[in-house]
């Protein structure tokens, strides 16, 4: 009787063990699903936040993750947990990235914690922070950033950043030794070398087009290239190069020759785009190398895409140009959108060249360059700030700053914590 007792007992035991192992695995699914929506929702609320955290530039910081933090706990509400944390992560005041912590109730009184990362990712042509440099010296005459201190256009540099992130995750990093060089550094390089078998002479190198990389390929990075490329839009330019990749989308306008065909569209390209601007917005925004749906955002604010507008300031046509602007634009007649909507296109990527930022070139362009210098940023003007808002959101919110393929994604699933 004794050690039947006893055996039931551990029969009992070990039933009630199952089912709290069992319960125990419920409830961990269900705290890394509370986190990964968490994070999901608070990635998407940091980049919808953005244009109106950019009008305070002294408390951008404070604003995204407020927001972050808001969308996080509605979703975890939502879910059965509650959230423990939300963390910005990145340098900067301009954080892109958010890790959100959540606890959900386990067996027998317990608590289950997770955390969960989301971030926005871009296939861009302008870079959050706009560009650094300007190309010069012929050949590519567009936007420059950097990496590993080699220059390219923003578009080669974005879709280089999700593919380095990519084989990041496989263990191995991707590093540039050549990137953008100009007719004239060709010529030098050419100069030293004069091998065409080897250096190809100037105004025939690649390079010069700013879509091409070359790369450090030891280490299994080649084969992982080979497999991996083609989907962040690279491919091997020569069989006997293993270390040079080209950028098939290309660089848009700023690449020497490139053009736009008249019937073509831009995917996030706005609906309400008339008809009959639609190709003239994507070749001028194509060709100042700014965003189609910023250039349309502008046009839409300053006249609603009425080509014989004139304001009580004297601001005319479907930019808004004032004479003495359209001048310095090169635009003849502001009356005329194919003069205008390139002359605007011109005057929002002149702003961001020098402020280096969408939201300061948009400031200058209302309110004018020499206020945003006076002010240090976007002059304390409500009807400047309104109209920096009210483009950006016209744009598609922070989709504006980097220029569309933007897309809020999990960078790291829910983990366990002990």
């Amino acid at each position: 009787m004794p050690l039947a007792l006893a055996l039931s007992a551990l029969a009992v035991a070990a039933v009630l063990g199952l089912a709290s192992l069992g319960a125990l695995r419920v409830a961990s699914g269900g705290a890394r699903l509370a986190a990964d929506l968490a994070a999901l929702s608070a990635g998407r609320a940091l980049l919808d936040a953005v244009p109106s955290a950019l009008l305070d530039p002294w408390d951008i910081r404070s604003r995204l993750r407020d927001a972050a933090r808001r969308a996080a706990v509605a979703s975890a509400e939502g879910s059965g947990a509650r959230v423990d944390g939300v963390r910005l992560v990145g340098e900067g005041r301009m954080p892109l990235h958010v890790e959100v912590r959540v606890r959900r109730p386990g067996p027998l009184g317990t608590q289950v914690t997770a955390t969960a990362r989301a971030g926005v990712l871009t296939a861009a042509v302008l870079p959050i922070d706009g560009p650094v440099g300007w190309a010069t010296g012929g050949g590519y005459s567009g936007p420059l950033v950097y990496r590993d201190g080699k220059p390219m256009c923003p578009a080669v540099a974005a879709a280089f950043d999700q593919m380095d992130r990519a084989i990041h995750a496989a263990g191995m990093d991707l590093v540039v030794t050549s990137a953008f060089r100009s007719d004239a550094e060709q010529a030098v390089l050419f100069a030293r070398h004069p091998d065409p078998r080897w250096v190809a002479p100037p105004g025939r190198s690649r390079h010069r087009n700013s879509t091409e990389l070359d790369l450090v390929v030891g280490g299994g990075v080649h084969g992982w290239l080979v497999r991996h490329a083609a989907a962040f839009g690279f491919v091997q330019r020569y069989s006997w190069e293993e270390w040079h990749w080209g950028y098939l989308p290309g660089c848009g306008g700023g690449q020497p020759g490139a053009t736009v065909p008249a019937g073509a569209s831009v995917a996030g390209l706005q609906q309400w785009v008339p008809a009959r601007y639609r190709a003239l917005v994507t070749r001028a925004a194509t060709s100042a190398a700014i965003p189609p749906a910023l250039l349309a955002a502008v046009l839409k604010a300053e006249s609603d895409f009425d080509a014989r507008a004139v304001s009580a300031a004297g601001a005319q046509g479907i930019a808004q140009f004032m004479p003495d602007t359209a001048r310095g634009m090169g635009v003849g007649d502001p009356f005329d959108p194919a003069q205008a909507i390139p002359g605007a296109a011109r005057l929002i990527a002149s702003g961001i060249r020098e402020f280096g930022s969408v939201p300061l070139a948009l400031a200058a362009y209302n309110a004018g360059a020499g206020a945003v210098r006076r002010f240090g940023g976007i002059p304390p003007y409500a009807e400047t700030q309104g109209y920096v808002a009210r483009v950006l959101a016209l744009a598609g919110g922070g989709s504006a700053l980097a220029a569309g393929g933007v897309q809020v994604v999990l960078l790291r699933a829910g983990d366990l914590l002990a």
